[in-house]
């Protein structure tokens, strides 16, 4: 069997890429500061950097294994291994093993650790959005735009996706992930609590200066049971999008688009606005924070009415529609047990699009995506092609947003009958369509950052925010310190990028 994949190989192209950008900017200034990311022919150079051997698993010999990474729970995981199941009763020449690796961070920890033994990395990787810098800059992972060039009849597919999310995964002008988990920021409305507060349910808030106004109005007509009106988790995606929804840049270099991100925007105007924020109607009590560690208090908050308004993601619908109607709690995986004595059956609750710092819905696209993993052998890739033909498949897309509670990605998916029917009817499909909507809208030409060190930004800011919200620190202060920390996290990551 050829063996034209290596691992070292691609590392080597993406390594001596990065190193020849870096030293043209030592030689000339932070202006020309690319990594794997900015510079060059873009998309066409990519591409050349890689072979993408389609259907190759179908000249090897027996059956070609595959392994698939992932760190989805609850109905998401049970709607991937149904997927996967199915793909393999479909055909005879892959088998795929669906393999849960905890939470992102586990995961992109073991995944740091196989890079040192490649012969243990997955075949296919399902990452968090963060983590696409560092994926294109080591080298594991086969751009998507390198398959589809290859494989002429799914570029339909891909052609079909909307913008935002293509454009959120491109870099140096080259699609990276072959498939999409996009979620969006949403707002969960008790409507009942808007009504006994004198507030329009048909005209949820739709800014930081609104949403504090229908709290303070929420808190003053005294409902039974009320703490604190807004509830969300202190996670720094919240934020991120609030920044991208705005217009601020969080990095250089166009977000980390142009070229690969060196210095800190953190520290700006909106930054300061959001802290403030967080700070004022925490103090206020206003709002009642949550750690970002996942659990389901945030949303037995609301369920127990508690709280009014939730922040958070479109992929907990699923999850918030079971613990508001039991009968669901079993598949998506949610023990409502503590709950026997809340009359679940009684909230009504919708959703809305995110309160933005001066308008709704505005942000950045966000969730997870797939990696073609570059493997060792061609029948390995060219598996974990095949079986994202197969999750693309409209079919599978559709099942992706009913049962794992994902956003279509493409207008044939949104457009199918049995999403259009549960967009239209089901309680969960409604909500979902509301999430959808602000995808679609998206400013496709400003996507988020794009950066190496994610991981260390995504926990510092979030330790921020919690100094914040629960310790009462200064905003400006705790902006200050994170900034500098950020700073030397980029500072850490070109040096070892650039060897």
């Amino acid at each position: 069997m050829p063996q034209r994949h290596p691992m070292r190989r691609h590392l080597t192209v993406l390594a001596t890429f990065a190193a020849t950008a870096l030293l043209a900017a030592a030689c000339g200034g932070d202006d020309g500061a690319e990594s794997s990311n900015g510079g060059g022919d873009g998309g066409e150079d990519v591409v050349a950097a890689f072979d993408c051997p389609v259907g190759a698993h179908t000249e090897a010999d027996g059956t070609t294994e595959i392994t698939v990474w992932h760190a989805y729970n609850t109905s998401t995981q049970a709607t991937l291994e149904a997927i996967a199941e199915e793909y393999n009763e479909s055909q005879d020449d892959v088998r795929v093993r669906v393999e849960a690796q905890g939470t992102y961070e586990e995961l992109l920890t073991k995944y740091e650790t196989a890079i040192g033994d490649p012969d243990t990395l997955p075949d296919v990787v399902f990452a968090e959005d963060t983590n696409l810098q560092f994926l294109i800059d080591s080298g594991t992972v086969i751009p998507a735009a390198a398959c589809i060039e290859a494989d002429e009849d799914a570029a339909e597919f891909y052609d079909d996706v909307v913008p935002s999310v293509t454009n959120a995964y491109t870099v140096d002008d080259a699609l990276w992930p072959a498939a999409f988990g996009v979620s969006m920021p949403i707002m969960y409305v008790n409507l009942d609590h808007l009504r006994a507060a004198g507030l329009d349910p048909e005209d949820p808030p739709g800014n930081f200066e609104e949403l504090r106004e229908a709290a303070e109005a929420i808190r003053d007509a005294g409902l039974p049971g009320m703490e604190q009106p807004v509830v969300m988790t202190l996670n720094g995606w919240f934020l991120e999008n609030w920044l991208t929804g705005a217009g601020q840049l969080i990095v250089d270099n166009a977000n980390g688009r142009e070229g690969l991100a060196t210095t800190s925007e953190f520290d700006n105007d909106a930054t300061e606005q959001v802290f403030e924020w967080i700070a004022s109607m925490s103090e206020d009590g206003l709002l009642k924070t949550f750690p970002a560690t996942g659990g389901f208090d945030h949303y037995f908050s609301l369920a127990r009415q508690h709280g009014s308004i939730l922040i958070d993601g479109s992929r907990a619908i699923t999850p918030i529609v079971s613990v508001i109607d039991s009968t669901r709690s079993q598949a998506a995986g949610v023990d409502v047990s503590e709950l026997d004595d809340t009359d679940l059956q009684g909230l009504d609750v919708t959703v809305a699009p995110i309160a933005g710092l001066e308008e709704p819905g505005k942000g950045a696209v966000a969730g997870s995506a797939g990696y073609v993993v570059a493997g060792s052998d061609d029948a390995s890739i060219a598996a974990a092609w095949d079986f994202f033909r197969w999750f693309n498949t409209i079919d599978n897309q559709v099942r992706w947003t009913l049962e794992g509670s994902y956003l279509p990605v493409t207008e044939s998916a949104q457009e199918h009958p049995e999403l259009t029917e549960a967009f239209e009817s089901d309680r969960a499909g409604q909500w979902l369509a509301v999430a959808y909507e602000q995808l679609r809208t998206l400013d496709a030409d400003f996507p988020g950052p794009v950066m190496g060190p994610y991981k260390e930004f995504r926990s510092g800011v979030q330790a921020a925010m919690e100094r914040v919200a629960e310790a009462g620190a200064d905003p400006r202060s705790a902006i200050e310190e994170f900034d500098e920390q950020f700073q030397a996290a980029l500072d850490a990551y070109r040096r070892e990028v650039g060897g």
